[in-house]
């Protein structure tokens, strides 16, 4: 018996010497080739780009106009909406339940908290990485022991030929009569190199019921220990190849927690923009009141002029353009509404749900900084950060280690098989077992069994797909490459062209307002005011109005190209100061309910 547990303590030493205490995967790195050709990828789109010592920074034109009225600036820019005021009235009408529109101020800072925390789709998207890490658990558990049992019970009553010697007569009787129980308890376990070991025991009782027989002993306790392996030799052998599901499971966990930083980042850019929209919103609505009040002024000089020389003609035109500029106040109305339940939507508050009719308001001003950039640092922050990148990346390992299998499947199938058993036999279970430390009867099985397709034509076909979807991958990797070079410019590119615009468009916006501001010191010194001049106070006044809105979507521009920006580099999240922690595998998923 001791040899028979030494030999099962080197089994099991043999066991955990290929499998490890620690977990057996290791990344397959990509051949030295493939890395030179994804490093090259990069290289060819920064190779234009000169290293800047100094960054650059977004500058405006100079702005002519502004310099010229810089002595009436105060005063043009009180004409016209001021939409800055805190004291504005806005009047947003009621709710859909018919009471008064009940308003909630929210800041930016706590609008992307929300959406990161609550918004249902990044709660969705966050438990795909938990999801991934219960199929690499259950890629690893290949490589788990497995206990297993067989039991049967066979009972025989049939006859049998009986064998004759020199005519002496019939040797035994014409039919068997026994009974024979057998269990049998082991364990199997399969290793990185593919082995699968065993190791067993079997106790068989077996009872002659045949009358003339007698044999001994009867009972018969026969118990075996059995010790085997199988071995590919070939096609199958290898860490490489018995641990590809696992480290393609890996790779599919990685690629969805990039996806969650991927769906974060766009969360975070896309809260902030229809923040910003919000916020124009509001300013719209400010700009409307404006056009109807001093509409309202024109239309009641007209109305008391309308006994002198106003026309009926012209007075129905000031009061059109007053009731139009009331149905610009009400589609205002609605596009506020609609831009504060997209917010909720995105930030999923339970205090202002999307059921609500409470009117969201932003309390952050448009913010009109200017930024320093460098074209090659925002592509190398990119690259180093853009989920895509490494998504794309992954899948280039994912092609690399199906290439692995499918070139080990093309070997030919060899596989040894050795097994030792230890028998004893006895009339006593116990006694049975004991025998087997005597070591007096041992069976020995070694063998090798083989097998290859003549032709091959199928692994081979799988082996060349294989490569193909390699290099498939590389390119995808190359125009995912192209794909974050060409965001990055273009968001960049958003940047300083919606920086100058704000400027152009405020120098508009005051050219305008000294255009009204002109005719209104017309108005003062002339001694009747024709129904013709006071029209052209009605376009002057509207093109104020266009001028204001354009400046302030300018700003809202500017400032959701800023986000975009940062989203673009990769950096969306850090550039809130919001961690990016991957979600617990582990947790119970009735934590994981939706919030």
């Amino acid at each position: 018996m001791a040899r028979i547990t030494f030999f099962i303590l080197c089994v099991v030493w043999i066991c955990c010497s290929q499998v490890g205490c620690e977990t057996p995967l290791k990344p397959i790195e990509a051949d030295e080739l493939l890395q030179q050709s994804m490093k090259s990828a990069i290289d060819r789109e920064l190779e234009p780009l000169p290293d800047e010592s100094e960054k650059r920074i977004t500058t405006q034109p100079p702005a002519l106009v502004e310099q010229e009225l810089a002595e009436r600036r105060e005063e043009l820019d009180a004409i016209g909406p001021d939409t800055d005021r805190e004291d504005i009235v806005y009047d947003v009408g009621h709710d859909l339940l018919g009471r008064e529109q009940e308003v909630d101020e929210i800041n930016l800072h706590d609008v992307i908290l929300s959406a990161v925390e609550r918004n249902l789709f990044i709660q969705a998207s966050s438990l795909q990485p938990s999801i991934s890490a219960q199929e690499v658990t259950f890629a690893e558990a290949a490589f788990d022991a497995l206990l297993f049992a067989n039991a049967d019970f066979e009972k025989l009553d049939q006859p049998e030929v009986q064998p004759v010697l020199a005519g002496t007569g019939a040797i035994g009787t014409g039919f068997n009569n026994s009974e024979r129980y057998r269990f049998e308890t082991g364990l199997r376990k399969r290793t990185t190199l593919g082995t699968t070991f065993e190791i067993s025991t079997d106790l068989t009782r077996s009872q002659n019921h045949t009358s003339g027989i007698t044999l001994s002993p009867d009972p018969a306790y026969l118990s075996t220990v059995r010790l085997g392996l199988t071995q590919p030799l070939m096609r199958g052998f290898g860490k490489d190849v018995n641990t590809a599901s696992i480290r393609l499971s890996e790779n599919a966990q990685q690629e969805d927690i990039e996806q969650l930083r991927l769906d974060l980042l766009e969360i975070v850019a896309d809260t902030e923009e229809a923040y910003w929209n919000l916020v124009f919103a509001w300013h719209d609505i400010a700009i409307q009141q404006w056009l109807v009040m001093v509409g309202e002024d024109v239309r009641d000089i007209l109305d008391r002029r309308r006994d002198f020389d106003t026309k009926p003609a012209q007075y129905a035109d000031a009061v059109a353009t007053v009731e139009q500029r009331k149905g610009d106040v009400i589609a205002a109305r609605r596009r506020l509404r609609r831009a504060s339940d997209l917010l909720k939507t995105l930030i999923n508050d339970p205090k202002n749900t999307i059921g609500s009719e409470v009117l969201l308001k932003p309390s952050d001003s448009l913010i009109e900084t200017p930024l320093e950039y460098s074209l090659r640092d925002s592509i190398v922050t990119a690259i180093g950060n853009r989920p895509e990148i490494k998504q794309s990346a992954l899948a280039i390992s994912d092609a690399q280690i199906r290439q692995n299998v499918a070139d080990n499947l093309r070997l030919p199938q060899l596989n040894l098989l050795a097994q030792v058993a230890y028998l004893g036999l006895d009339n006593d279970a116990g006694n049975s077992y004991e025998d087997l430390n005597n070591g007096d009867f041992i069976d020995y099985v070694l063998g090798l069994s083989f097998e290859y397709p003549l032709g091959n034509r199928a692994a081979e076909s799988d082996y060349q797909r294989a490569r193909l979807q390699r290099t498939q991958a590389l390119v995808n990797y190359w125009n995912t490459v192209q794909f974050v070079v060409l965001d990055v410019k273009s968001t960049l590119r958003d940047v300083i062209t919606t920086y100058e615009l704000i400027q152009a468009r405020r120098s508009f916006r005051v050219a305008q307002a000294e255009n009204l501001r002109t005719l209104l010191v017309e108005e003062e010194t002339l001694a009747s005011l024709t129904p013709e001049f006071l029209n052209l106070k009605f376009q002057r006044q509207e093109g104020l109005a266009i001028a204001r809105a354009q400046e302030l979507q300018a700003m809202v521009n500017f400032d959701s190209s800023v986000a975009n920006l940062y989203r673009a580099m990769g950096i969306g999240l850090k550039m809130k100061q919001i961690v990016f922690e991957i979600p617990d595998p582990m947790a119970d998923p009735d934590d994981l309910r939706p919030r």
